[in-house]
């Protein structure tokens, strides 16, 4: 780049009306190994700078047929890194004032006496390479802090794969669930306005919202028929088991997890478990999570029992409105049954797992109906979630 190398002389150009000034300060310059140019106006410097590369320019301010500050003003804009600096046959204060807030570096009154001019020239070159080298700095650093967050992210997403995988080899019939459950909150979150941070990590932590029952016994988790109610006591407790399992995290997506884990079963009327949250209390993520659970779950075959007619699963959501499920989210999921239908279509249960494997294999992006795609565990006994 001009000006930067040392060994290829800075490019400058004088403009102003007067030719024994443009003399003057070009040989003075020359003088200095700088390659000068110079012109007699606003309209000629304008053209001279369409067509080469100007590291500094010395502009008058008054000169007939233009403004020396309405060529500064084009000259900041297009050609942003060229250094300007102003000189004026007045010593007006207010137009020196002027040209520094429009992004002269500096203001000299004429005649000028060659020392300062140069000194202002080395400056001007030194701020201009600094302003140049710090901006490229930045957008190295950017860049890595790009390449690292998608390290990071990638990391986390296997993390998560392999988490679930691992829930997997307990539980059979979950595969096709755990995609949508993902998919489907990510989904409800970004309905209700979340940003698209906050909609992809609940995209990533949902499907492990049945985690903890990795630790729940077999007799137990693969029971085909009904739970004791000591075996259920056993089986709530997959919320406390997976929470312990995803704590002490820094990453926002298992931190989300664990919250999901911890709180999907609570209700709005604070009758659920572990801890009997009601309202706000519940994370939010985890009252997303418990809606696209229910629906999910109940919508689709078990071992011990057919799919709910979608009219009887919907009635049923509808009267836990309030008592089971967030009004306001609940709301917005009924308001998104077309794609929540969609992404079940996408996902059925025999097929979730390839269907994965080959968006992510191929890299290429889900169909446009649908979400990013995703992964988690889920049980149900006799039809009601626990």
């Amino acid at each position: 780049m001009p000006g930067l190398n040392a060994t290829v002389p800075a490019r400058l150009l004088v403009v102003d009306d007067e030719p024994l000034i443009q003399d003057i300060l070009s040989r003075w310059l020359r003088d200095e190994r700088y390659d000068c140019a110079a012109v007699g106006g606003a309209s000629a410097a304008w053209a001279y700078l369409q067509d080469h590369a100007i590291d500094l320019v010395i502009l008058d301010i008054r000169m007939p047929g233009g403004s020396g500050l309405e060529l500064l003003d084009k000259i900041k804009q297009v050609f942003p890194d060229t250094a300007v600096l102003m000189v004026s046959g007045e010593g007006d204060t207010s137009e020196a004032i002027r040209a520094l807030t429009r992004g002269a570096f500096a203001f000299l009154t004429k005649p000028a006496e060659r020392c300062e001019l140069l000194v202002q020239v080395r400056n001007g070159l030194e701020r201009r390479r600094l302003a140049i080298e710090n901006r490229e700095y930045l957008c190295d650093l950017e860049a890595k802090v790009r390449d690292q967050t998608r390290t990071a992210h990638e990391a986390c997403e296997e993390t998560v794969r392999r988490l679930v995988k691992a829930s997997h080899y307990r539980d059979d019939e979950t595969g096709a669930h755990i995609q949508r459950t993902g998919w489907c909150s990510e989904l409800l979150a970004a309905t209700a306005d979340w940003n698209s941070e906050s909609t992809e990590q609940i995209r990533l932590a949902a499907p492990m919202h049945d985690i903890g029952k990795i630790g729940i016994p077999d007799a137990i988790l693969c029971k085909p028929g009904k739970l004791t109610p000591d075996e259920t006591a056993v089986m709530r407790t997959h919320t406390v088991l997976g929470a312990k399992m995803l704590a002490g995290s820094t990453s926002p997506v298992l931190r989300m997890a664990r919250e999901i884990a911890l709180s999907h079963h609570e209700r709005w009327d604070g009758g659920g478990y572990p801890a009997g949250l009601a309202g706000t209390e519940i994370p939010v993520a985890a009252r997303i999570v418990a809606i696209v659970d229910v629906f999910d779950a109940l919508s689709h075959d078990r071992v011990y029992r057919p799919a709910f007619p979608e009219a009887e699963v919907l009635r049923l959501m509808r009267e836990g409105r309030g008592s089971h499920f967030d009004p306001r989210l609940l709301d917005i999921f009924l308001s998104q049954l077309p794609e929540m239908r969609a992404i079940a279509q996408a996902v059925p249960d025999d097929d979730a797992v390839e269907v994965v494997r080959s968006w992510s294999e191929s890299n290429l992006a889900p169909p446009p109906s649908l979400v990013v795609p995703s992964a988690g565990l889920y049980s149900t006994n006799q039809g009601v979630p626990i």
